[in-house]
């Protein structure tokens, strides 16, 4: 058995093409996430109406490339067969948000001893040192805020393409909540599989 984790593929469309002349490199624009009309921006519906989309996305995406993409067009639609010959892909995702974290949820520390006359509890311990030098280092492991960060996971493999259902079954977690939104590139870093 593998644990996996079942990735729907939403409908999306080609909204722009990006091009060295006008915009400095290549690649294509994504729009998804549709809603209804009235609730879009104006300028986003006159430039959807105008190259010809009919759906009403208020989300878009852009994907650079390293030359212009061959068989792609504005209003063509992007569905999970493109990774129907990938083994690996990576995952870029919006981590959950926790709020406000004490140090040992937020950074794994160990906290104080339990035992009678004990003040330490869960408190991060100490921050500085003494007169010199006198601050609080960068970056050391205090209380704040977590999560809401953006993550990729790199290589996990692919186990399953379900094109009909427009599904991708990946091994193992992906960053964020239910329902949220990831974004899904086949690896850079791809493992080459044991003989």
């Amino acid at each position: 058995m593998i644990p996996v984790t079942l990735l729907k593929i939403e409908g999306q469309k080609v909204t722009k093409l990006l091009t060295p002349e006008r915009d400095g490199y290549h690649g294509i624009q994504l729009g998804y996430y549709e809603k209804a009309e009235r609730k879009l921006t104006k300028p986003d519906v006159s430039r959807l109406r105008k190259v010809g989309v009919s759906e009403s996305f208020s989300r878009f995406k852009e994907f650079r490339t390293e030359g212009p993409v061959d068989g792609l067009q504005i209003g063509s639609a992007i569905n999970v067969s493109l990774y129907s010959e990938v083994s690996s892909v990576d995952v870029t995702g919006i981590t959950k948000g926790h709020g406000f974290e004490g140090a040992i949820t937020r950074w794994g520390h160990a906290g104080g001893r339990r035992s009678h006359g004990s003040h330490f509890g869960r408190l991060p311990g100490s921050l500085g040192m003494r007169t010199t030098p006198g601050r609080v280092f960068k970056n050391k492991e205090v209380p704040g805020h977590m999560g809401c960060d953006q993550v990729t996971i790199q290589n996990l493999k692919v186990v399953d393409v379900d094109v009909e259902a427009n599904v991708i079954a990946l091994k193992g977690s992906v960053p964020g909540s239910r329902n949220g939104f990831v974004i899904v590139k086949p690896s850079v870093k791809a493992k080459e599989p044991k003989k």
